[in-house]
């Protein structure tokens, strides 16, 4: 009796492994549901091969027939995590078929979710449409062309900000020459006829402990008497 229990336990749990197993990676191509030709194929890795060389980006597509959880979030996810892309700066687009449908999902790793918020979300919406009318090969396709169009915008959006700020810094450092020109013009260049004006320093007669900085033109003759608190030890300025 202990036995046929024992058998029993053991056979449900294979049952369940077997019910529960998930596809193997073949590669960043998996095409389990026999979407492409060969045509077909050399097309989509040519994409994902441009894409790792423009951006960076591991793009993983998986086509399959079987989903041993109850919806293809779940599936997306234990694939994400079993193939080791959860940490990545990758792309995993999920293609599922129930019956006659057909579902995707789009995920994305630890890296790429950093670096691109919402871009995950933003591939899933491009290409929902095609795979809603069973239309996979070009889902994949334009999967690309969603990507491509997003990291440009991003890439776009970034440059205007630091081509914003650096204009910014520009003006700003433009403002405080002109003023500091300003400052200096005003003191030391005569109004009249624009040469340097020279400088004395005096005691002054009309306030105790001040002293009269004296700025005269030798050109034209141009006086200005400008009157401070004399310095330490009666020193000028």
């Amino acid at each position: 009796m202990k036995s046929s229990l024992l058998w029993a336990s053991i056979t449900v749990i294979l049952f369940s492994v077997i019910g529960l197993a998930l596809p193997l990676s073949i590669g960043a191509l998996n095409d389990y549901g026999n979407v492409l030709d060969r045509h077909g194929r050399e097309r989509i890795n040519a994409l994902i091969s441009n894409a790792k060389a423009r951006y960076r980006i591991n793009v993983t597509i998986l086509a399959s027939w079987d989903n041993p959880y109850d919806n293809i979030d779940q599936y997306a996810y234990a694939i994400l995590n079993s193939w080791g892309l959860a940490s990545d700066n990758t792309i995993l687009a999920v293609f599922l078929k129930q019956g006659k449908n057909w579902e995707v999902t789009v995920l994305g790793g630890e890296q790429l979710v950093h670096a691109h918020p919402g871009l995950a979300a933003q591939l899933e919406a491009g290409v929902s449409d095609l795979v809603v009318h069973r239309r996979i090969e070009e889902a994949m396709v334009a999967l690309f062309s969603v990507l491509d169009s997003k990291i440009r915008v991003s890439s776009t959006q970034e440059t205007g900000t630091n081509t914003g700020s650096d204009r910014t810094a520009l003006i700003v450092l433009l403002i405080v020459g002109v003023g500091l020109t300003a400052f200096v013009i005003s003191r030391r260049v005569c109004p009249r006829c624009g040469h340097i004006l020279h400088r004395r320093v005096r005691p002054s007669f009309r306030s105790y402990g001040s002293e009269d900085v004296v700025y005269y033109c030798r050109h034209c003759g141009y006086t200005r008497t400008v009157t401070r608190k004399r310095g330490p030890r009666g020193r000028g300025g």
